[in-house]
């Protein structure tokens, strides 16, 4: 019984001790959601505390956790407060710290005069209260609101000052000064300068860095995007990360934003090509261990395999000083080196190893590490794993270029060559040096042979201007070229004669070889006379320069013979089928040189003078068939051909694993093929699995092969 009536008893000396009762008091008339008025609530629990330091308090003795009476004191103060707290007393200190930090910032950075002018008692009040109470020490309830309002105001003002500043230096600089002139002066204010420097001034500092980082992070796309501009952004960043440590999380921010902003179809291949150069340079610079560029770069590097156009894109990049860029001064680095140092086996060397011999890495280990080489245009190389994929690109693009160049001048192509035998090796460029050298000899041919035709008849004078040999040819070794188009037509008898002519010298001259023709290919510069319609509603006949295809200025030509031809007629002349005439002829249809005279069937003649002066502009009939070739010609090589007559020798191979297993999907297809047509011997697999699907589509539409629901493929059944 005694027992309990000294529980009632002590339960009721704690109800009635001065802190309990303050504590009613303090959460009375709304709580802390009133979080203005804080200082004079605060006020009034300092001035119970003090008042109950003058007296002995028999309640406190069975509850002591200090032999200090006056931390006790605070302890139980803080303790019934904390008791009666609600969620948002916390977040009531934190928005007045928040308040008072801001204005401070305000009245220091941005010069504030009203603020200036106001003496806040409320501040000082509150500051000097929550100190008498012990509420700020290290550990106490108010240590996590207060570092969360500093924390979160210095975020706010690092973001304000130093977003999208790249170029400017010493952004940092500028984040300390900010922290030296208003939160350290604020924050000894209120803590006071011991604890200031024992418990706050380190973490102030981090905190400082940490935001700086966390700025950088959020725009660490941009900043790799704008390198080398940014270099003043990124040299600060990493002198700040050393401090913080989260090289970790701006990988990983970078790695995210490189996913979204990159991996998908509206982004244009070469910005991300640039892109990932840029990521490279940058992380190279932030940690030139590379331990944490490979896995940021290994999203992008997959989107760029399964793009058709990355390859082109690089080679563009390295050979266009017109595009220029990181890749074109790549190519022209002094201390370049071959893209593959071939490595001597041990039973080939010359010499026995010594003591200071060590075994080449193991597969396992070199295979997927494209930072082993080191440079851009090798970490771009190893996206494929070989190199051969990049020398057919060029190969490609080297003879469109050629065929395209009317001035036969072969100087810029081959530096370039020379610079790209460099880094792919002599061996695997082999074939363009031979295109090239075929260009300089047709230009010293077609030098012979006009001369040579020039004497052989009188030069005919037409307009008072002398007419000299019309044909210039690119004269080719075929074997050693791409696949280039060749639709093959009749030329218009007038072509046809210049033609023959050109190939009967040649045949003189070269005996026994021959020329064969690509009808298809070249370019034909005409002068047109064609009706024009002035401003003033006249007309005039003008001469007009056009530059076009062999089979557009055999259409023209034909025009010359007479003013009217249906498409049947063309078509007989020609060789050619209707469509395609019709698909064609547009050309000269927009260019108004032509017109429809009507559409069943389908008449088209010369444009006359009547036809502007009835106003007859229409062209309705063909809006909606364009020419693709634009009437230029401007791809010599077909890219479908080439890549069709590459991957026929795959197709034994093929057949036979679908004859063996049954039926196969694409990657295990692929995966074959590079396994069992390796480098070894003359044939060599180097495709990609984009590549190999697109081969595998036709083979099904020849009937060869067969798609299940599925995804398999297997031979064809018929």
């Amino acid at each position: 019984m005694s027992n309990q009536n000294d529980l009632k008893e002590f339960k009721q000396m704690i109800t009635t001790r001065p802190s309990t009762t303050a504590a009613k008091e303090f959460f009375s008339d709304g709580g802390t959601k009133n979080w203005s008025s804080l200082p004079q609530r605060c006020e009034r629990l300092q001035n119970v505390l003090e008042t109950w330091n003058t007296t002995i308090d028999p309640s406190e003795v069975p509850c002591s956790f200090s032999v200090d009476r006056n931390e006790c004191r605070q302890q139980a103060m803080t303790a019934a407060i904390m008791v009666r707290a609600d969620p948002t007393f916390l977040g009531a200190f934190y928005k007045w710290f928040r308040r008072s930090l801001c204005n401070r910032q305000r009245q220091i950075i941005e010069e504030d005069i009203e603020i200036e002018g106001q003496k806040n008692d409320n501040e000082a009040l509150l500051f000097s209260s929550i100190r008498k109470l012990g509420w700020i020490r290290c550990d106490s309830m108010l240590q996590q609101p207060l570092s969360d309002a500093i924390y979160e105001t210095i975020l706010v003002w690092v973001r304000q000052t130093i977003s999208n500043e790249f170029q400017e230096i010493d952004m940092f600089d500028r984040v300390v000064e900010y922290k030296n002139r208003v939160v350290s002066p604020w924050l000894e204010e209120l803590v006071g300068p011991t604890m200031l420097q024992n418990e706050w001034s380190s973490w102030l500092d981090f905190s400082v860095s940490e935001c700086f980082c966390l700025c950088r992070m959020e725009e660490i796309f941009e900043l790799v995007a704008e390198y080398p501009d940014s270099q003043p952004a990124v040299a600060e960043l990493k002198k700040v990360l050393r401090v913080t440590k989260m090289e970790q999380k701006l990988a990983k921010s970078l790695k995210t934003a490189l996913i979204k902003r990159l991996n998908h179809p509206g982004a244009n291949t070469q910005q991300i090509i640039d892109v990932y150069i840029n990521t490279i340079k940058v992380f190279r610079e932030i940690d030139p261990t590379d331990r944490l560029l490979q896995d940021v770069a290994e999203p992008v590097r997959s989107y760029l395999r399964q793009r058709g156009n990355t390859v082109r894109c690089i080679i563009t990049s390295l050979t266009d000083a017109e595009i220029g860029g990181d890749l074109y001064e790549e190519l022209r680095r002094q201390d370049a080196r071959p893209l593959e140092n071939g490595t001597a086996d041990s039973d080939d060397e010359g010499e026995p190893p010594d003591m200071n011999w060590m075994p080449p890495p193991p597969i396992s280990k070199q295979r997927g590490n494209f930072l082993i080489t080191g440079d851009i245009l090798s970490m771009l190389v190893s996206i494929y794993g070989s190199k051969d994929l990049f020398v057919d690109e060029f190969r490609m693009m080297l003879a469109d270029k050629l065929l395209a160049n009317t001035t036969f001048e072969t100087d810029k192509d081959l530096c370039t060559l020379e610079l790209l035998k460099l880094r792919f090796g002599e061996i695997s460029m082999r074939n363009c040096e031979i295109m090239i050298k075929d260009i300089d000899d047709s230009k010293r041919a077609i030098s012979n042979i006009n001369n040579t035709i020039k004497a052989k008849q009188s030069i005919v004078v037409m307009n008072g201007r002398e007419t000299n040999p019309i044909i210039d040819a690119a004269i080719i070794s075929h074997i050693f070229w791409p696949t280039l188009q060749n639709q093959q037509f009749r030329h218009h008898a007038r072509i046809k004669t210049e033609l023959e002519q050109f190939s009967n010298e040649y045949g003189q001259l070269k005996n026994p070889r021959r020329l064969v023709w690509m009808n298809q290919l070249g370019t034909v510069n005409l002068e047109l006379d064609v009706v024009e319609n002035k401003s003033d509603g006249t007309t005039a006949i003008e001469t007009r320069d056009f530059s076009c295809t062999p089979l557009l200025a055999t259409l023209i030509s034909h025009f010359e013979d007479k003013d009217q031809w249906t498409l049947t007629d063309l078509s007989n002349e020609t060789g050619l089928a209707e469509h395609i005439i019709q698909k064609k002829i547009t050309y000269w249809v927009n260019n108004r040189v032509i017109k429809i005279f009507s559409s069943k069937p389908v008449v088209y003649e010369v444009v006359g003078r009547d036809h502007f002066l009835q106003g007859n502009n229409d062209n309705r009939d063909v809006a909606a068939i364009v020419d693709e070739d634009g009437g230029d010609g401007s791809h010599a090589v077909s890219i479908f051909a080439q890549e069709e007559e590459e991957m026929e020798i795959y197709q034994s191979y093929i057949f036979g694993m679908l004859t063996n297993l049954g039926s196969l999907g694409l990657s295990r297809i692929h995966e074959m093929l590079k396994m069992y047509v390796s480098g070894g011997s003359d044939v060599s697999y180097s495709k990609t699995p984009q590549q190999l699907g697109i081969f595998l589509q036709h083979l099904c539409k020849e009937e060869k092969l067969e798609r299940g629901p599925d995804g398999m493929y297997k031979i064809f059944k018929k």
